[in-house]
Parts: C-alpha cells; structure tokens; sequence
C-alpha cells in the first residue's frame, strides 16, 4: 500500500469515527436517569418512603412488569395522615384533596408514597407503569369511598386512579379488584431539578384497603435539535473531507 492509499484510508476511517461519535453522543442522556426505578436491588434504595410500602415479585399476583421486582403502596396498616404525606412530598396542605382529573376525590385521610428528586431536561419524557388495587366496593357511581392514587411533580398533582375508573377487574392478588397495568408519562417543559412523587390514598374511611403498584420509572432523554445538527454536522464533514481526499 502506497503512502497515499494509507492516507486516504486513515482520513475514512476518520469520517466513520466522527459519525459514531456523533451517534454516541446521540444517544448519550445528559440527564441524572432515576435511580433503581424497576426495584431490581430489592428494596426502595435511594427511594424515599412513608407509610405502608413493599417491594414485591410476581408472587403478589399482578406483575412486575420490568424485571423480579416491583413496589407495592398500600392504605393498611402503617400508613400514615394526608398531612405526613404532603409534607414529605413538599405539598402546599389540601392539595391532595384537590385534584382536577379526579373530581369525585372527597377527603383523604391515611395513605403511602414514595419519592425521589432527580435532574431533567426540557424535552426528556418520564414514564412508569402503575395498577391500582382496592377492596372498597366500585359498585356506585361515584364511589361511595372514593380511595385514589396519584402522582405529584415539581409539586403539582395528578391523579391515576380511583374506585370510579372503569378500568376495574377482578384481580388475583390479595385486593379485590385491580385496573391492571398501565402506563404514565410526562414530558418536561423546562430543565432543573425535579421531585417524582407516587402515593396512593383511602379517602373518608378507613375500612377497606387500597392499593397501587409501581414499576419500571424511566427518564428518557431527548437531544436539543442544536446538538443534533451540530453532531451530524462533524460526522458530515469528516465524511465529507474522506471523499474528497480520494478524488484528488
């Protein structure tokens, strides 16, 4: 091989390099990903947690839906006043008796959730898998107790579910009746850092349980169009001055 035919194919193989570059910082995710968001170490860590929570396998009946593991927050024994809760989650008070896609919620008494504070980007979507499980009966219309989930963040507040979803089916674990798995997502408008919050409440009584299963929360992160030029752009030229090179 001649010294230019090395030439010509060293400056090719450094076109190939930029555009893999470029691909990998692509697919590089600038964002501080949620931290064990399937439960695969078997417990809550650095989850924060109040009240009644659990980790749980597909023994429990119903998932996970993302590995062995998934988390399980209940209204039994161990859970804990609304006003613990808004606190923990940094809630103004009542706002966990106000919300918008759930209008039939009256007032929460005892409930559990778990939290964890992370950094986003404008663009970068959040998404989990979550099924909702009670013993309260959902019979009427609305519920006569209306238990209900939710998730809060950056402190604003939007619900799951609660006993008047017509997602309801029978259910094979130790509830009554379950929505099955479903799944939520939130895209972030603005970049900082943020707080996910996910609970489940009884509202009114206290006498039947509810519960909400969690798995498999993903921050998933989306490159600003500028990058994305920029990148191609120095993969491009790389191409680029390799072709040119061996057309001389």
């Amino acid at each position: 091989m001649s010294t230019r035919q090395l030439f010509n194919v060293l400056t090719l193989c450094s076109g190939t390099v930029s555009l893999v570059s470029a691909a990998t910082l692509l697919s590089a995710n600038p964002a501080l990903a949620i931290v064990n968001g399937s439960f695969e170490t078997g417990d809550f860590t650095p989850w924060a947690t109040i009240g009644d929570t659990s980790i749980e396998t597909e023994a429990f009946g119903s998932g996970p839906t993302d590995g062995d593991f998934q988390a399980l927050l209940s209204t039994d024994f161990g859970s804990v006043p609304v006003s613990d809760i808004e606190t923990f989650l940094g809630l103004t008070a009542g706002s966990l008796a106000t919300i918008p896609n759930l209008p039939n919620v009256g007032t929460p008494t005892e409930g559990s959730a778990i939290q964890q504070t992370f950094t986003a980007h404008a663009g970068d979507i959040l998404t989990f898998d979550w099924n909702f499980l009670t013993d309260e009966s959902t019979s009427f219309s609305p519920a006569v107790f209306n238990d209900f989930s939710f998730v809060s963040i950056a402190k604003m507040v939007d619900g799951l579910a609660d006993t008047n979803s017509p997602l309801f089916i029978t259910s094979l674990t130790r509830f009554f009746q379950e929505t099955g798995f479903q799944s939520f997502s939130y895209t972030f408008e603005t970049s900082g850092s943020f707080s996910l919050g996910i609970g489940v409440f009884d509202e009114d009584d206290t006498a039947f349980s509810s519960g909400l299963l969690i798995d498999n929360v993903e921050l998933t992160s989306v490159p600003e169009p500028a990058s994305i030029l920029g990148l191609l752009a120095l993969g491009a030229l790389g191409t680029g001055t390799a072709f040119k090179k061996k057309t001389a």
